[in-house]
């Protein structure tokens, strides 16, 4: 028998178990919206831009200050290796565990006017520095675990920075974010000379997750369940060595199908004894009469 298999058996497997096939896919899709939308706990992502220059002397020409961008851009891989170091992410879990007041109104020294003798008049009182406690969210993390969070991204020839943040936790990631951005603008002038750093977009909570991503797994779902199934069913046809038909005994033994015999019921319970019957023509007249039978016995 011919073991090849051609388009048309593949045709004919494919149509025989679609229905089948269908079912599987859409049963492997169900599952794999389920996974990402129940089961897998969704990952948010913030982000904050940062603009970093180095400092410049008033006497430079355009060339120079050509050379300083580019040498700014050069730069930006350094700046990655600062702000997930411990210096810059050690400060920022402080801060995180405990947040700095908001500050009301500055502390300003008293005026005072000197008059025409000497003595001074005072013009404006001095006013104390005013603060409130901080309405952000104390957070508990250490270091190991904010540079799991955060990534450094860049576009290339561009000397604009974006610092990543991803969380199980929208408003965390955004918090995050925004502190490491403000601690390294700190930090940056201690490092190298700077004189000119720019946040150019603070981070905000996203309500939309960022993983999974629900159609990608329902998607794998349908394609991974509807193949295993038709790979299945197809293994199961090729494996199937039974004669279906009297063309395949002609086929396989290279003999001539000459007829049929249809398939015969076995009788389970025959006798040939003779069952006895009288014919009643009359009370006085009685023949008898007698034939084989078959009797059924339960």
């Amino acid at each position: 028998m011919n073991n090849v298999l051609e388009l048309r058996q593949l045709w004919q497997i494919i149509r025989k178990h679609f229905l089948s096939i269908v079912v599987m896919a859409v049963i492997g899709a169900a599952v794999g919206f389920s996974i990402a939308k129940f089961v897998i706990a969704p990952t948010y992502s913030a982000s904050t831009s940062m603009l970093v220059n180095r400092a410049a002397d008033d006497t430079s020409n355009a060339t120079a200050n050509l050379s300083d961008q580019q040498a700014d851009v050069q730069l930006i891989n350094t700046y990655k290796n600062l702000i997930i170091s411990s210096n810059v992410l050690g400060t920022v879990s402080k801060q995180l565990q405990n947040p700095e007041p908001i500050v009301v109104q500055e502390a300003k020294d008293a005026v005072y006017k000197t008059l025409a003798d000497g003595t001074q008049r005072l013009v404006t009182p001095a006013q104390k520095r005013i603060t409130k406690p901080s309405t952000q969210k104390k957070y508990k993390l250490s270091v190991d675990e904010l540079k799991d969070m955060v990534t450094i991204s860049s576009q290339q020839n561009s000397q604009v920075f974006s610092i990543n943040v991803k969380s199980k936790d929208s408003k965390l990631a955004a918090d995050v974010a925004n502190e490491v951005a403000d601690v390294f603008k700190d930090k940056i002038g201690g490092f190298m000379k700077i004189n000119n750093v720019s946040i150019i977009d603070s981070a905000k909570a996203s309500k939309q997750p960022v993983a999974p991503n629900v159609k990608l797994f329902t998607l794998a779902g349908l394609v991974i369940l509807g193949g295993l199934t038709f790979l299945y069913m197809l293994v199961k046809e090729l494996s199937d060595t039974t004669i279906k038909s009297p063309d395949e005994v002609s086929e396989a033994f290279g003999m001539t199908n000459l007829g049929v015999i249809g398939h015969v019921k076995p009788i389970k319970h025959f006798s040939m004894s003779p069952k006895v019957e009288v014919s009643t023509s009359d009370n006085n007249n009685r023949t008898p009469r007698s034939r084989l039978s078959r009797l059924d016995h339960d």
